[in-house]
């Protein structure tokens, strides 16, 4: 499993170092909170899974964003607050080119995240995947895979969520 973690880790560094030639990510304080559903991978009658997340956040720069996470997380049967970090870094920035001459218009951006979530003090929870960000967030889209440490399964979740203090 430590191997796992690692290619994750390493993905993770690779798509930061990529991303930070590109630009757009919002500096300042943000407050995105997310509404996810998913499916974990275990045998049983009903693999489901659903969280509610906070995300207090910080830009800084054009390039990332740095934040707390705490999260309500329901995994059939049980329930557990979770909290820990989540990194943002910036990929792209989406835009629609009109039919006829004139400039684009901006409507998105593309981020790729990662979170990690402890329970009891222990870790509980990494997941990492992509945040499409429609209109300077007021719709966040975003799936993700992850795995969970109690359950030693992996997760499959697709979350949406506004930021609470979007421009």
């Amino acid at each position: 499993m430590r191997i796992k973690r690692t290619i994750f880790c390493s993905f993770s560094l690779a798509v930061f170092l990529t991303s930070a030639t590109f630009s757009q990510a919002q500096s300042g304080f943000s407050l995105p909170i997310e509404f996810g559903q998913g499916i974990i991978f275990k045998p049983g009658v009903d693999p489901y899974t659903f969280s509610a997340q906070l995300h207090p956040s910080l830009g800084f720069g054009d390039k990332f964003t740095i934040g707390g996470s705490m999260a309500g997380v329901y995994t059939n049967p049980d329930w557990a607050f979770m909290w820990g970090g989540r990194l943002a870094f910036h990929l792209a920035k989406l835009s629609k080119k009109p039919i006829g001459a004139g400039p684009g218009i901006d409507y998105g951006t593309l981020h790729f995240v990662g979170t990690v979530l402890l329970e009891n003090g222990k870790l509980r929870r990494t997941a990492g995947g992509l945040i499409l960000d429609i209109w300077d967030g007021t719709l966040q889209i975003s799936p993700r895979a992850g795995y969970d440490d109690r359950l030693e399964r992996p997760f499959l979740e697709v979350t949406l969520g506004t930021n609470l203090f979007a421009k």
